[in-house]
């Protein structure tokens, strides 16, 4: 280093400078040519400070300037997610993406990874932690920003540190030391919206008068009956194929889901999404009444091998938010509330509910990952049962 030709120049202010030109960093592993280029610092230990941390970050860079440094939080979470999206499926990586816009890369994108540290990093967690804990005063829905999920904000920090230190951009892992607050969340009321018994009854009748033999009546009168009958997801139903059908058994099997709404998901939403559900006969005879009619049309179209119960008129996944005027027009035309399609799937669990099923068997139906969910969703749907149940106690109970 002493051997080093370091000069001391003026600034237009006449400032004092030094000056190292040409200095050596090391030999491009790619192109085999030395990279050299000039090195400035207040002071001569300064230029050669500043010398050594350009050598150490072009060997952290792999010997080669031909690959993109990643300073920022920022550039470091995208790389993070490029191999993010290798691994999982749609619905996760919109989720993850949905985390990092809203969260870690407001709170961190613009900063330089290797000078994010753990105090700012806990002052971060508590802020989440407090809009967490802050009170919803009869809102239903939290503001974007102030989710509830502020402990997997930490986990998704961590992840992109752990990442940084993997690809040697920085010695530790400043997430490690951070201290997770434990405060406590108010439970979002949601109202669950559904149709009654008599409801769908009023529903059906509706849709049964519609004019037969076009393609939106009877593609509608079909996946009403399905949604009704199963309680699948809009995604699963959109994504079921005529092999998914037993029409001797009466059963449906779910295997798939769509995402972004086109994409069919060779996986459903969770593990326990994995399932075979029983239906009654009318669902039968409608899908029946449906295949045959959708096997004329597509043959009228040259393609009489149509894999998909409910694909779009001209054979293709059907985007399911193209069916859903349709759906208010009949709704309101029955003189009903609007509901949405997941409106069908609680009107399903209120049906099974009532006539009778255990939690268990109403769980393995919807694909819930557990049964606590499933109680916890609608234990309190319909009174109807309540009433029937009381009704036992007092017959049983008359002493």
């Amino acid at each position: 280093m002493n051997k080093l030709n370091i000069k001391e120049y003026k600034t237009k202010g006449g400032e004092v400078r030094y000056i190292l030109r040409g200095a050596y960093i090391g030999t491009d592993v790619l192109t085999g040519k030395q990279v050299k280029t000039d090195v400035r610092g207040r002071t001569k230990t300064g230029v050669k400070n500043e010398l050594e941390r350009l050598k150490n970050e072009f060997k952290k860079n792999g010997n080669t300037k031909g690959k993109v440094s990643l300073e920022t939080f920022g550039e470091v979470a995208e790389s993070f997610f490029e191999l993010y999206k290798l691994q999982h499926k749609i619905g996760t990586i919109d989720q993850m993406r949905s985390n990092l816009d809203t969260y870690a890369l407001p709170a961190f994108g613009n900063k330089r990874i290797t000078k994010i540290t753990t105090a700012q990093i806990q002052q971060q967690v508590i802020k989440w932690a407090k809009g967490a804990a802050a009170p919803l005063n009869g809102k239903h829905k939290r503001v974007s920003g102030q989710g509830k999920d502020y402990k997997l904000q930490l986990n998704v920090i961590n992840r992109i540190c752990q990442h940084a230190l993997s690809l040697g951009i920085i010695e530790t892992n400043p997430c490690q030391s951070v201290i997770v607050p434990q405060v406590k969340i108010e439970k979002s009321s949601k109202e669950l919206k559904f149709y009654t018994k008599d409801e769908l009854s009023q529903l059906f009748s509706y849709v049964e008068s519609l004019e037969s033999g076009q393609w939106s009546n009877e593609y509608f009168k079909a996946l009403l009956r399905v949604l009704v009958a199963t309680g699948v997801r809009i995604g699963e139903a959109m994504a079921l194929s005529w092999s998914d059908i037993d029409l001797v058994n009466q059963t449906v099997s779910v295997s798939k889901t769509t995402v972004q709404r086109v994409i069919i998901q060779d996986t459903p939403k969770t593990d326990k999404s994995n399932r075979v559900i029983t239906i009654d006969s009318k669902a039968v005879l409608s899908l029946k009444r449906w295949y045959l009619f959708q096997k004329k049309h597509f043959m009228s179209l040259g393609n009489p091998q149509q894999k998909l119960v409910f694909p779009s008129y001209k054979g293709k996944v059907k985007d399911y938010n193209h069916v859903t005027k349709f759906l208010k027009d009949c709704e309101e035309a029955a003189g009903l509330p609007v509901l949405s399609f997941h409106g069908f799937r609680h009107s399903h669990a209120s049906l099974c509910l009532n006539a009778g099923m255990s939690y268990k068997v109403i769980q393995e139906r919807l694909g819930h990952s557990t049964l606590q969910m499933t109680m916890d969703l609608y234990s309190h749907l319909e009174p109807e049962k309540k009433n029937q149940e009381l009704e036992l106690f007092s017959k049983y109970a008359n002493f």
